[in-house]
């Protein structure tokens, strides 16, 4: 039983990865591939399976994606377990092979009919009954998180897709969508073997992370995808909304702004207001108010006349105070009102 039935080494050698195949490295040692595998993941045990040592073959490749770091190999039956990794969920995508997973106290058997398997956190372990080609990476589950409430839009809270990245579980093509959905996390893994992309830098352009995020907050969220089934309409409605009360603001700045005045100007409610404006600019309407009254205030100092005074300028956006006023631009923008005032006077001058 050197090597696994009906696949010899040779045939072995020659099964292609589905990126960077001629960079591929190759061991035949499995207690070196373990020492290297452990530079990477939380490695508790890992070895040939029983019976299987002499034909032990691994080929791999790695191709960086954003912060995303993808393996894609084939290799021989082996078995082992990985721990448990805070906020680092695990992806394994299987193209031939089999392989069953177990955790918490369940099996995950994975083979081309059932070829995806997810891991949030939780130790795992794995063993591949024939052989393995297909690709594995970490994710940032907290990331997946934020990419999930992004694509839900305006208004829907992180919270709602926690428990949707919570479980370990292998997934399958049972319906159309899901399978379109594995069809184009295998179609972004090929881009990664554009050898011409590559070489201009283009990929890091083209955000092939963002595109594996947002496939697989698809892929593993059942609640996002009921989402945008069935509220795009009023998820448009709503992005249409925001973007008028973006206006709004915009055109009041010389005004006193409260969170009230902005509930009823939108017809959100303060936390749905909050919410919006975090995930959008990353921080609070009020906060979002300041800061553009900041920008708009040093537009002025740069355009000042003689006339013109740091204080009016302040008053005018809002500023009673020309102490406070200072000690925020500063905080804004490194640098004293006055000082982009006399560099406004000096450019117009």
């Amino acid at each position: 039983m050197g090597s696994p039935p009906g696949l010899d080494s040779e045939a072995a050698a020659r099964q292609s990865l589905i990126f960077h195949d001629d960079e591929a490295l190759v061991d035949r040692d499995p207690q070196a591939l373990a020492n290297r595998l452990a530079q990477h993941y939380s490695v508790l045990d890992f070895g040939a399976r029983p019976g299987f040592e002499a034909g032990f073959l691994h080929r791999t490749t790695t191709a960086q994606a954003g912060q995303l770091l993808l393996s894609c190999g084939f290799t021989t039956p082996i078995m082992g377990t990985i721990g448990q990794r805070e906020g680092v969920g695990s992806i394994n995508v299987l193209f031939s092979g089999m392989v069953t997973y177990g955790g918490g106290g369940q099996e995950y058997l994975v083979n081309q009919q059932r070829p995806f398997f997810f891991a949030a956190s939780q130790e795992y372990s794995y063993l591949i009954d024939h052989h393995f080609n297909g690709v594995v990476f970490d994710i940032d589950l907290q990331r997946l998180r934020q990419t999930a409430t992004a694509m839900a839009g305006l208004g829907v809270s992180e919270r709602r897709f926690v428990a949707d990245f919570e479980h370990m579980r292998a997934i399958g093509p049972t319906t159309g969508p899901v399978q379109e959905l594995l069809q184009v996390l295998c179609r972004s893994f090929r881009m990664l073997d554009c050898q011409q992309l590559r070489e201009l830098h283009y990929l890091e352009h083209l955000q092939v992370d963002d595109l594996v995020y947002r496939t697989l907050a698809l892929l593993l969220s059942p609640s996002l995808r009921k989402i945008l089934q069935e509220d795009s309409g009023r998820a448009l409605d709503r992005m249409r909304v925001f973007e008028g009360l973006l206006e709004w603001i915009d055109a009041n700045l010389c005004s006193r702004i409260a969170l009230s005045d902005l509930e009823q100007v939108s017809g959100y409610s303060r936390r749905n207001l909050q919410l919006a404006f975090q995930q959008r600019f990353g921080c609070g309407p009020i906060q979002w108010v300041r800061q553009q009254r900041l920008e708009h205030a040093r537009q002025a100092l740069l355009r000042a006349d003689d006339a013109q005074t740091v204080t009016i300028i302040a008053s005018r956006y809002g500023f009673s105070s020309a102490s406070a006023f200072s000690r925020d631009f500063r905080a804004q923008f490194a640098l004293s009102p006055s000082a982009v005032l006399r560099e406004g006077r000096r450019r117009t001058s």
